[in-house]
């Protein structure tokens, strides 16, 4: 059935609802950020209603925009826990941070989110990407073998670590790592 207009949907979670359905089933006729707007009008410091109009802002490069929004998820998050129960917000925040060229203060909400599992792996694959950024070789290889500790599937992280190896000269280990990557996933090239 149709949904609801935002402005006759009475709650805060369901407006997040519909619009994330809207947004994951790419309804022709509604605009999932009319939900979201609605709920963070009624609510601003909406974790998720923040998250989903950050990743929606992130995706089409108004990354400024997006900072806003994961900033006040992750401001909602910290009230009373620095380290809540989930970290999606922090590694979007990151993200974007990325994006502007904030590099320090994208290493640092990266940092933060480490201790969560479910983005540690992501976390620290970032996080050896900003120290290739600073020539720091040592502490890529660090950060991408604990991204590999968590998911020693994730073929970014492996093609990252080959990298890596090559450019400290140990390229007996990158050719070994590369040959078990491809066991992996022969298509990874």
């Amino acid at each position: 059935k149709a949904p609801l207009g935002p402005d006759r949907i009475s709650s805060v979670e369901q407006l997040f609802l519909t619009g994330l359905h809207i947004e994951q089933y790419r309804h022709a006729t509604w605009q999932a950020t009319d939900y979201y707007r609605e709920a963070l009008k009624r609510e601003p410091g909406d974790v998720r209603s923040n998250n989903a109009m950050g990743l929606w802002l992130l995706k089409r490069g108004r990354f400024e925009q997006a900072e806003y929004h994961f900033s006040r998820a992750v401001e909602t998050l910290t009230e009373r826990n620095p380290n809540p129960y989930d970290c999606e917000a922090f590694y979007h925040l990151g993200t974007a941070l990325q994006m502007q060229d904030k590099t320090e203060q994208a290493y640092e909400t990266f940092f933060r989110c480490i201790w969560n599992a479910p983005w540690q792996d992501a976390a620290y694959l970032q996080l050896a990407r900003l120290a290739l950024r600073k020539g720091d070789d040592n502490g890529a290889l660090f950060s991408v073998n604990n991204s590999l500790i968590r998911n020693q599937h994730n073929l970014t992280a492996r093609h990252l670590k080959c990298a890596i190896l090559r450019r400290l000269g140990q390229l007996a280990d990158a050719m070994g790592f590369a040959k078990e990557s491809l066991e992996i996933d022969p298509l990874s090239m």
